[in-house]
């Protein structure tokens, strides 16, 4: 846990340190490119008042199976894949080691009485496969609005703004719920920061407070 703290120390102030350019200056479609979802990292995800942190290892294999394993100490190794994400529909399967967890503490903070575990997982999946479309061989469909891009994606709608700072891929669910990527800390290549963020509400959104959260450093 102390190491992770250092981690996140070091990246922070190597961001606050670094003057930037505001990434309002670069194209969309190439920030869209930097967000980074496959990889070997840090991670910790956070469900009501309970913490996780771990080392995660994320592939898109040839079979368009998106595998995220991570290593919680004292735990082992836990596991979620998203079969076939080139494929709209989610195929039925088992829920894997670390989907259980997510479910499990869905339950322990009641959450599951907002949005079920299964409707979760499957926008989850939604929003996944759009931010690895083009790995998996998919054009993004986007157009221009006041505040950003609204894409398309197999008739799934995303919305996408870019703020200084940050890039924001965000999937409404309805009732005021949303499912969110937010990449942070652009390198040359690549941000170095994922963030995976559900909302209750719009207030919850503007307070930035999440009941879950998946944080990755890459």
């Amino acid at each position: 846990m102390v190491k992770f703290l250092v981690i996140l120390f070091f990246i922070s102030s190597c961001s606050f340190l670094k003057s930037s350019p505001s990434l309002k200056l670069i194209e969309t479609d190439k920030l869209l490119d930097s967000v980074k979802l496959t990889g070997e990292g840090k991670g910790r995800l956070t469900l009501g008042q309970s913490q996780h942190v771990f080392s995660v290892d994320s592939i898109l294999n040839e079979n368009n199976d998106w595998i995220f394993a991570v290593t919680i100490p004292l735990h082992g190794e836990e596991v979620m894949i998203l079969s076939d994400i080139k494929s709209r529909q989610m195929p039925s399967y088992e829920a894997s080691s670390f989907e259980a967890r997510i479910a499990n503490e869905f339950h322990r903070l009641k959450l599951h009485k907002f949005i079920t575990t299964e409707k979760f997982m499957r926008e989850l999946r939604y929003l996944i496969r759009f931010g690895l479309s083009k790995q998996w061989g998919q054009k993004r469909d986007c157009n221009p609005q006041q505040n950003g891009l609204t894409c398309i994606l197999d008739e799934e709608k995303f919305l996408v703004s870019v703020s200084d700072t940050e890039i924001t891929i965000k999937k409404i669910l309805g009732n005021g719920q949303s499912l969110q990527i937010v990449a942070k800390n652009l390198t040359d290549s690549f941000f170095q920061k994922t963030d995976i963020l559900f909302f209750l509400n719009e207030l919850d959104e503007k307070k930035k407070s999440s009941p879950f959260s998946l944080e990755i450093f890459w």
